[in-house]
């Protein structure tokens, strides 16, 4: 009875796993065309192509649909969409869709879209709680979390997406597919790259 218990919630998961995505899918959650072209181009602002490939060429903007959609509950999904429409709305202040700006206005809308999510999180940080008799702030268990600000979202989505990507794991940083021994003592260069 114990070895049926303890293996009924990994088999339930490993049939669970073995349908198809759509079958399976946790959310109905998924951008349209527009929206991940969108994507593509912030994600290309906040790492772009230089002498090493951008977050388009690692396919970051994939993973980031893929991650909001499995590790995301449908209020941040919600906030993330209604973020690329507060967006596209900034790039309309500066001439039109984000994706048609030119290379300075895209960056101006990105730092207007920073400095819109670090108001966010201080709004979120005012509303605190005090006890009447200690005066000392207590915590509210009944208050749900604010969803994450939009571009902190897909500033921090971007980069995990580029550094978890073949070549992010592979070139930028210093990858050993199969790593020798520990030495807890190694002369570092000042050019070293951290390891993968």
């Amino acid at each position: 009875m114990v070895g049926g218990a303890i293996t009924a919630p990994s088999l339930a998961a490993i049939l669970n796993s073995c349908k198809s995505p759509s079958d399976s899918a946790a959310s109905g959650f998924s951008l349209d065309t527009d929206q991940r072209s969108l994507l593509a181009e912030i994600a290309e602002v906040i790492i772009p192509k230089t002498d090493t490939p951008g977050a388009k060429d690692t396919g970051t903007p994939e993973v980031i649909e893929i991650l909001l959609k499995d590790c995301y509950n449908e209020d941040q999904q919600k906030h993330f969409v209604a973020g690329l429409k507060d967006l596209e709305e900034e790039s309309k202040k500066l001439g039109g869709s984000f994706v048609s700006l030119d290379d300075a206005k895209k960056l101006q809308v990105v730092e207007t879209m920073r400095d819109k999510a670090k108001a966010e999180r201080e709004e979120a940080e005012k509303v605190k709680i005090v006890d009447a008799e200690t005066g000392k702030e207590k915590e509210d268990h009944t208050k749900k979390e604010p969803p994450i600000p939009f571009f902190t979202l897909v500033r921090d989505l971007t980069i995990f997406g580029y550094y978890s990507s073949e070549y992010g794991v592979t070139k930028a940083f210093d990858y050993s597919p199969v790593p020798g021994k520990f030495d807890s003592c190694i002369k570092v260069s000042p050019d070293q790259r951290a390891y993968s």
